[in-house]
């Protein structure tokens, strides 16, 4: 239970609401994901990269992409300035990357541990979900630079994606 009582008073549990948030996003109940990240987002003045990620998705599912696009740009800021990548742990199995790029798995939650032991793989999916947001923008440009980083090409909406821009921007 995330919601202890106190002296007449509630008291949120974080953690428990973060974790709460987590299970919101990966079985889409956007509205209570929503609230949950956006009472995080609004009681923490240091924002961590993981809360960043989960209150964009839920500014995407809101169709706010603005919104989303200006939370995933500080998180890729913050990884740049917090030398997480360099915490890599082991490599990683090729099965187990290409399922990473074929999947939608950038599009479920994060927790900070997946950061730390992941790093090159959140950014990877932050630049995925930064290329579905301009796409749903038709902002091409910027789509086809972010598809251009490196092992984007690799990504199945990418791939996607740039064949829509090509068919769209030539008709």
């Amino acid at each position: 239970m995330f919601i202890e009582k106190t002296n007449s008073s509630l008291v949120i549990n974080e953690n428990t609401l973060f974790a709460d948030g987590v299970i919101y996003i990966n079985k889409e109940q956007w509205l209570l994901a929503y609230s949950a990240f956006a009472y995080l987002c609004k009681s923490n003045k240091e924002k961590p990269i993981a809360l960043l990620y989960n209150m964009a998705l839920c500014h995407q599912a809101a169709q706010e992409y603005a919104e989303a696009i200006a939370l995933l740009n500080a998180a890729k800021m913050q990884l740049k300035s917090t030398a997480v990548l360099s915490h890599q742990t082991a490599v990683l199995p090729i099965n187990l990357l290409t399922d990473e790029y074929h999947s939608a798995h950038y599009r479920l939650a994060l927790n900070e541990t997946a950061v730390v032991l992941n790093a090159n793989m959140v950014k990877l999916r932050i630049q995925r979900l930064l290329l579905d947001l301009h796409i749903l923008l038709e902002n091409w440009q910027e789509a086809v630079r972010i598809s251009a980083l490196p092992d984007m090409d690799k990504c199945k909406n990418v791939q996607e994606a740039l064949t829509m821009i090509k068919s769209t921007t030539t008709t």
